[in-house]
């Protein structure tokens, strides 16, 4: 569910004639890490319960210049940073443990304030938007984490370009730029094993002059993506041709309803909530996060509501579980969670907030997920019901079983839900004294 992450729970049932015993253990409450990126110096780190939403005291993972945004490797081994104030992009390695980085080296961005660095979806590459100057730069992942020599720099045409950020796509065929300047999300066709970037027969799609595309997603089938513009105060819709690269605009929406707003207003970072229910942008100048509903059919999207967090939201993340927001106030100096409605999308503030100057970028991931409890029952000689609970919603359940609890069992697959299905409907065909579980 969660892109670079597999999640695997076992519990256990004893099957005992047609009495059902779940294990009664404790369930562990599930844990993620999130590292923050600041115009302070330095990257913190914190975790977040996720039973209780409570925020951990934030520490420094590291120290170095301006490190406003951060990439994770799939693996979670590496942490890459822009240091954008230096020109510089540096590679970390990740102490699992303690969430501590360890700078293992820095390479020009070879170009000027590198605003947003990606990982490909291989782990094979790191791509870096250099704002000033409007250029892209692809530099390889060495086997021991470090930054390698760049294989790629792609120079933006035209009158003022401001590359702003890089997105691929599920394929990681096709890269796209947000430059802010052209007014243009610019088109690449992307090779992971050389790390190249060639200029894709349509070359960008357009949008109205000085909107200033900033950032961009995709929604979970990669059949549109959503084009938040800095300038106009807009979210464009795009349909999208995976087969060649091709965005289509079909819907603008501005991100100051519902309510308007008739100050100075620039926007930021755009999420789309791991359901593709809801989609979400940030406001600076009315400093709200923005949120919408989603038409899972045709990709159109709708204003729900404004929810105030702190002073300028440069950057926000929805956590991988759908439940939290954390909200980074760039002005405010502080970070702030939300609970997410899982029915309308609309965030509630939890009161839980922390100290942190300029954050400016925020990574979660999910270091330890909960624990499920299996609750079964008979509903005839041979039908079992099982329900999963203290889970996560969004996750694809599966219920294996085997004739026998041992290292070296032998374990069939019965079952695979739906995502955030919990109950299952099963027919044993297992004898007594036998053995089942669901991940």
């Amino acid at each position: 569910m969660f892109p670079g992450i597999r999640l695997l729970v076992g519990v256990s049932i004893v099957l005992s004639a047609s009495r059902f015993e779940p294990r009664a253990d404790e369930p562990l409450p599930g844990l993620e890490r999130f590292y923050i990126g600041t115009y302070s110096g330095a990257i913190r780190v914190s975790t977040l319960n996720l039973e209780t939403g409570a925020l951990s005291a934030p520490t420094v993972a590291a120290s170095i210049g301006d490190p406003s945004f951060l990439a994770l490797t799939p693996d979670r081994k590496f942490l890459y940073a822009v240091n954008e104030g230096g020109g510089t992009v540096g590679a970390f390695s990740v102490n699992p443990t303690s969430g501590a980085l360890k700078l293992l080296n820095q390479r020009s961005s070879n170009g000027g304030a590198p605003a947003h660095i990606v990982v490909d979806g291989s782990g094979r590459n790191v791509i870096v938007a250099n704002y000033s100057g409007g250029s892209v730069s692809v530099f390889p992942i060495l086997t021991n984490g470090q930054l390698g020599v760049a294989t790629a720099r792609i120079q933006h045409p035209g009158s003022g370009p401001l590359a702003h950020c890089t997105t691929l796509d599920a394929s990681n065929r096709f890269a796209f730029v947000c430059d802010k300047g052209l007014d243009q999300v610019r088109s690449y066709l992307f090779d992971p094993v050389a790390g190249t970037l060639v200029t894709n027969k349509v070359p960008f799609a357009s949008v109205p002059r000085g909107s200033g595309p900033r950032h961009m997603t995709f929604d979970l089938q990669y059949k549109r993506a959503y084009v938040i513009c800095e300038l106009s105060s807009t979210i464009i819709g795009f349909n999208y041709d995976a087969a060649n690269g091709v965005m289509t605009p079909f819907q603008t929406n501005s991100t100051l309803l519902p309510g308007g707003f008739t100050g100075a207003n620039t926007t930021a970072e755009i999420v789309m909530h791991p359901s593709g229910k809801f989609l979400y942008g940030s406001n600076r100048g009315k400093n709200t996060i923005a949120v919408f509903s989603v038409n899972e059919g045709d990709g159109t999207f709708k204003p729900v509501q404004q929810q105030t967090p702190g002073a300028t939201p440069r950057k926000f993340a929805i956590d991988p579980t759908g439940r939290y927001c954390i909200v980074a106030g760039q002005s405010s100096n502080d970070i702030r969670l939300y609970t997410i409605d899982p029915q309308s999308g609309q965030l509630s503030d939890t009161g839980q907030k922390m100290s942190v100057s300029a954050p400016v970028c925020i990574v979660p991931f999910i270091l330890q997920p909960p624990q499920p409890i299996l609750a079964a029952r008979s509903l005839a000689r041979n039908a079992l019901e099982l329900n999963v609970g203290h889970g996560l919603d969004l996750l694809t359940y599966q219920v294996y079983q085997s004739a026998e609890l041992s290292a070296n069992a032998n374990w069939n697959l019965l079952a695979t839900g739906r995502p955030g299905q919990t109950n299952f409907l099963l027919t044993n065909t297992l004898p007594a004294n036998s053995s089942a579980s669901g991940c």
